[in-house]
């Protein structure tokens, strides 16, 4: 996984969101390597509830130890899009998504759980293991299906979840995002390693 710097730093971002009662949940490589097998990777991806109500607040929050376009944040608000932040001692970056009130967003929330990340103090809330795997089968879809990263990590977290994963969920919802060809696939070739 990362360095315990990088991992540090997500952990104030994450201790600044609950503060403001923004709910969150990590997902991207970090999420993939806590479920599956462990990469490095340059950034994290979290994806937040809409904050309009406290916008100001989180932007003076952050602005002292991350660098924050308080324009990029307010148009991901806005759009339901994302924005970035990047901490200043470490340029260890965050990619931020604005939560889209789709049913499966609103469900990935909703199943989302609390895991221990490297030596800190509380966990986390991370997307379920399911959820990265349909995150990353679009990911990988939108890119084509070129991306070779994100196609690793989806075998590996099938891989080392594979007797604890709800196949059902699974199933469900890559019905609904048009994944269910790519998940079969990705399991099979799971199932051969």
């Amino acid at each position: 996984m990362n360095n315990p710097q990088d991992i540090t730093v997500l952990e104030k971002l994450t201790n600044t969101l609950e503060g403001l009662n923004i709910a969150y949940a990590i997902g991207g490589s970090m999420a993939s390597s806590a479920y599956g097998i462990a990469r490095f990777t340059q950034d994290a991806d979290i994806t937040v509830e809409p904050f309009d109500s406290v916008s100001n607040s989180l932007f003076d929050s952050l602005k002292n130890e991350f660098y924050i376009s308080k324009d990029a944040m307010l148009q991901a608000l806005k759009n339901r899009t994302s924005f970035n932040v990047i901490h200043l001692a470490s340029a260890f970056k965050i990619d931020i998504f604005v939560r889209k009130e789709t049913a499966f967003q609103i469900q990935m929330f909703a199943h989302s759980r609390k895991l221990q990340l490297g030596n800190l103090q509380k966990k986390q809330i991370f997307v379920s293991p399911e959820d990265v795997i349909l995150l990353k089968l679009d990911w990988y879809k939108q890119s084509d299906c070129v991306s070779d990263r994100q196609w690793s990590d989806i075998i590996g977290v099938l891989s080392v979840q594979k007797n604890s994963l709800d196949y059902k969920y699974l199933k469900t919802w890559s019905a609904n995002l048009g994944l269910n060809d790519l998940l079969q696939k990705a399991i099979s070739e799971s199932n051969n390693l």
